[in-house]
């Protein structure tokens, strides 16, 4: 190991290089000193020996405390000034060192030695001897510490012995004290400056002096600003014990990764507190996201849980405070009760005009295809058949494909499907829509090839395009059953009941009977008469007459129940379809109805989901995305036409929506302001005035008021029965506000022969019609040499001295162009008009 001289050595230990030499020499070195003396291990021991004995360490020492400081700098940035700051950060280690007792001695000394070199031992030993030295001068330090505060302590007390009597002498004898300051006895006043001595730890929290420089002053603020200072000398003692104190902060390293539960709308303002950010930090990650947003704005779930994660924190779906939960309770006890088995529901799905509804009426042996307007199904039918073999309930679907809502409940609710498919049509768009959501709904399929009594009928044909959708028949190795019936002669209906039954069997479908009943709403209208009326399939349980339901957002008792061929019943067990009336409101199709046994509950759960739809919507609604401004302005030019549809059920102004809908292009929308269910109102004329639409009443009518005020305000009001006619009137009204179709017809052309300047005129120049003609009306194109250097319209046309017309070919004429005289012999003119064709969609 190189030796180090004197200076070095002093460097090490932080001492001036003539006292280590002053030290050394009273150690008895025997060397000549000076700063460039060099030190041996030897040197160093030797004084390290005198040190201890000079201090009063001459046993050897049980332990030994090493300390070590370590100073580090931090760079944050201020989020309201946006300067970096450094902050100072001072970590301190302690480690103990406890020499082992003999035993331990003992045995360290049989185990075996780790081998180490020489200069390894070296170093550690000279390690190990500078830590002790540090040690024993910071333990020397310490203690003058120690001493020098007991002498301040004493000091005070004594000071205050000696103020106590010249104090005593100058008061009044007879003044023991006042109200507000009572006097204090003298041994109490002793005792406080012993406290006042003993209390010397003080507990030390990192501040920021630029923070605090900030801050407002307020009253009563004991970390905060600057404002009602601490007295000068409190003050120092604070500054002179954070000096010496060990300090506990540490600063963050990474950002806090929060946990923010979103509930299902949330506004910005509650977001940013949620994640302790700043709200105009807040929005302007939402507006880099391309949502414009205010404070006060409402955010759906899903925007609300995207920003979340966009800002580096985790979103989690809020447990909904909602009185649902109540249900979910009292639904716990449903698997107890005795289940039984219970009709199949049969769900008959296919094309347009392929027979579905003529082959429920065979079964039925009613005739209610003959009923409909135009002969198609436009509502979803709900039937149950007794037959020898058992009973069926039948949901009848329209095939139209505008339904594609209507023909998605039917398959949800269903426990079979029926696919019906015209043996002389073959597989048709809706046959296969049908097919994928029998498939989506997992429901087993029954397929029956109607009009088999045709001549033109191919079963196998349909069979193959069937296998193409992968619904394999069973004599083609499949599982799907395949019935070739006839609505018409009734051939093959039995076959098919008895294949539904044994589905129905194999299925094993059971429901509770004796228990509350719980269904699913099918159709929804407002009757005029009778108010909101809803087909409700029951599910399972035992829907009665007096029960209070909850259907969606809607509640009410249930007044009366009907079944489909309008005749009051008193209860309807499981797979039975009724209508109930009595609700509060028309029920959206698809609603889940349960019966609950308390109408207060049953009322607030409504209103509940009334006011939650009612916050998703408007949320939704007012996202304003900034690719949609973008889009909107570029759609100024776009025409609208607004509609309001009202229909006499749900189901019905669904399907007209959808298909109305999908008639909108670039140049013109179809923008529904507004559709319900029942009659046309007056509230429905004043909205179609304000907005400036039409009225469409799909199977539904307006009253004599809303008819008066339409005709006195002109707001159109247009009646249909079948959607063919209104899919194809809306087509119509939308073809006729497209811009024309501009097209281009040249007429002839013109060659310059001549050229005359006329003053007052300007340039008129002497032509001859080589083709077609030439109109005065017509626009025209100057051509030089094969390119176009102007295009404009005639000033004048004349033959000879009158002005014509027009002037066919072979014949001369004159002319001139207005706003262009550079006209030359030899140029070419071709004359054409612009023709506007009428567009369709």
């Amino acid at each position: 190991m190189a030796q180090i001289n004197v200076t070095q050595f002093a460097e090490q230990l932080g001492l001036p290089p003539a006292l280590l030499i002053e030290q050394l020499q009273a150690a008895g070195v025997r060397k000549v000193l000076t700063e460039e003396t060099p030190l041996t291990e030897r040197d160093k021991s030797q004084l390290l020996d005198y040190l201890r004995q000079a201090h009063g360490a001459r046993e050897a020492k049980q332990k030994i405390t090493l300390t070590r400081r370590q100073t580090s700098e931090i760079k944050k940035a201020d989020s309201t000034t946006g300067k970096a700051r450094i902050i100072q950060v001072e970590v301190r280690k302690k480690r103990v060192l406890v020499k082992r007792e003999a035993p331990e001695a003992e045995a360290a000394a049989e185990a075996p030695r780790p081998v180490l070199d020489a200069e390894q031992i070296a170093l550690r030993e000279a390690e190990a001897k500078k830590q002790a030295e540090l040690a024993a001068r910071q333990a020397e330090d310490a203690e003058k510490k120690r001493r020098r505060k007991e002498a301040e302590a004493a000091a005070e007390v004594k000071l205050a012995e000696e103020v106590k009597p010249a104090a005593a002498e100058a008061a009044p004898s007879h003044v023991e004290g006042t109200l507000h300051k009572p006097a204090v006895k003298p041994e109490e006043k002793a005792e406080k400056a012993e406290k006042k001595a003993k209390k010397q730890v003080r507990a030390v929290v990192w501040r920021d002096e630029t923070v605090k420089r900030r801050t407002i002053k307020t009253r009563g603020d004991v970390t905060g600003g600057l404002g009602w200072r601490e007295r000068k000398a409190r003050h120092a003692a604070a500054h002179k014990e954070e000096g010496e104190q060990q300090h506990a902060f540490t600063a963050p390293t990474e950002p806090v990764v929060r946990e923010i539960t979103v509930p299902e709308t949330i506004t910005v303002a509650d977001l940013a507190h949620k994640m302790s950010v700043k709200a105009a930090e807040l929005i302007k990650t939402l507006m880099k996201m391309g949502t414009m947003v205010t404070i006060n704005q409402v955010l759906d779930q899903d925007t609300a849980m995207i920003v979340v994660e966009e800002m580096g924190h985790v979103a989690k779906r809020a447990k909904l405070d909602e009185p649902d939960a109540f249900l979910a309770e009292e639904q716990v006890a449903a698997g107890e009760l005795k289940l039984e088995p219970r009709a199949p529901v049969v769900t008959v799905m296919g094309h347009v005009d392929h027979g579905k509804t003529s082959l429920l009426d065979y079964i039925r042996r009613t005739r209610v295809a003959s009923g409909e307007a135009g002969g198609i199904t436009q509502h979803i039918g709900a039937y149950h058949v007794d037959t020898p073999r058992g009973t069926v309930t039948f949901l009848d679907t329209p095939g139209h494909e505008a339904f594609t809502a209507m023909r998605a409940r039917g398959a949800k609710v269903t426990d079979i499907v029926v696919l019906v498919v015209a043996a002389d049509d073959g597989v048709m768009p809706q046959t296969v829509e049908a097919i994928h959501h029998a498939k989506a709904a997992r429901v087993p399929i029954v397929v029956a090839l109607n009009k088999i009594d045709k001549p033109e009928a191919n079963p196998d044909r349909i069979k193959q395009d069937l296998t193409a959708h992968a619904v394999v028949p069973e004599e083609w190795g499949g599982d799907t059953m395949c019935v070739e019936v006839s609505a018409k002669t009734g051939k093959g209906i039995d076959s098919l009941i008895e294949r539904l039954l044994l589905q129905a069997e194999v299925l094993e479908l059971k429901a509770p009977r004796d228990a509350p009943a719980k269904g699913i709403v099918i159709e929804s209208k407002l009757d005029k008469g009778r108010g909101p009326v809803a087909t409700v399939l029951v599910q399972s349980g035992t829907l009665k007459r007096g029960d209070i339901v909850l259907a969606g957002a809607v509640f009410g008792r249930v007044r009366a129940m009907l079944d489909e061929s309008g005749g009051a019943i008193e209860n309807a067990g499981p797979s039975i379809p009724v209508e109930i009336l009595g609700l509060s409101d028309v029920p959206v199709a698809g609603s889940e109805v349960l019966v609950l046994g308390d109408e207060r509950k049953a009322r607030e759960i409504a209103l509940f989901r009334q006011g939650k739809y009612r916050d998703v919507k408007l949320a939704k609604q007012q996202t304003a995305k900034l690719e949609d401004i973008f889009e909107q302005m570029a759609e100024g030019q776009a025409k609208t036409l607004s509609l309001i549809i009202k229909a006499d059920v749900q189901g019905s102004y669904e399907g007209l929506s959808h298909a109305l809908g999908k008639l909108s292009t670039g140049e013109v929308k179809v923008n529904i302001v507004h559709a319900g269910v029942g009659g046309i109102t007056e509230s429905d004329v004043n909205l179609a005035l304000a907005s400036k639409a039409v009225i469409i009443g799909f199977n539904a009518r307006a009253d004599a008021a809303a008819r008066k005020l339409a005709e006195t305000s002109g707001v159109d009001i247009r009646y249909y029965d079948v959607i063919y006619d209104a899919v194809d009137d809306v087509k119509a009204a939308l073809s006729g506000m497209l811009a024309p179709e501009r097209k281009e017809n040249v007429l002839g052309m013109v060659e310059v022969r001549q050229i005359f300047k006329i003053s007052k005129v300007g340039t008129v120049a002497g032509c001859y019609v080589t083709e077609g003609l030439v109109r005065r009306s017509a626009k025209v194109r100057v051509v030089r040499d094969h390119v176009v250097i102007h295009d404009g319209e005639l000033d004048s046309l004349k033959r000879f001295k009158d002005d014509v017309r027009e002037v066919k070919a072979g014949f001369e004429c004159g002319l001139s162009l207005r706003n262009f005289d550079d006209i030359k012999v030899g140029d070419q003119l071709e004359a054409y008009e612009v023709v506007e064709l009428a567009r369709t969609l």
